[in-house]
């Protein structure tokens, strides 16, 4: 009878290789951007429950990224007090008309923020169709 295998262990993560996986704004970003979409076609299709998941969810990342990017904590704070905090009302009140013009509004709003820390490269740009990964419907 062969004695049994070692137990495996798993690897031991010093605090710098931590900071080094950890998201930076880029993908951060990213996922932000997809949910932004994806909340303006759920609310556009009258799916609250999604459109509010996506926003809820958008403020997580926020909170992450103003956790993970210090530098950049200030701006998210400001956007997601204003912007944000604006959006999350109209969608409480399922409010298509507000939401829709608050929602340009943001784009906007994002555009001045990138900016402000030099990325006047990048531009959110509504797609003029819904993410095919979700169903929109209610």
């Amino acid at each position: 009878m062969s004695p049994d295998p070692p137990p495996k262990t798993k690897p031991t993560l010093t605090p710098e290789q931590l900071t080094e996986v950890q998201p930076g704004m880029a993908r951060i970003m990213d996922e932000y951007g997809r949910r932004y979409w994806a909340m303006y076609y759920a609310a556009k299709a009258g799916n609250w429950d999604l459109a509010r998941y996506m926003h809820r969810n958008m403020l997580k990342l926020g909170d992450v990224a103003a956790t993970l990017r210090p530098k950049y904590a200030e701006a998210m704070k400001e956007f997601e007090g204003g912007h944000m905090r604006i959006l999350g009302e109209t969608l409480a009140a399922q409010d298509w008309k507000a939401f829709d013009a608050q929602y340009r509004l943001a784009i906007t709003a994002s555009d001045e923020y990138h900016d402000r820390f030099k990325y006047n490269y990048i531009r959110f740009r509504l797609p003029d169709h819904p993410p095919e990964w979700l169903k929109m419907e209610p």
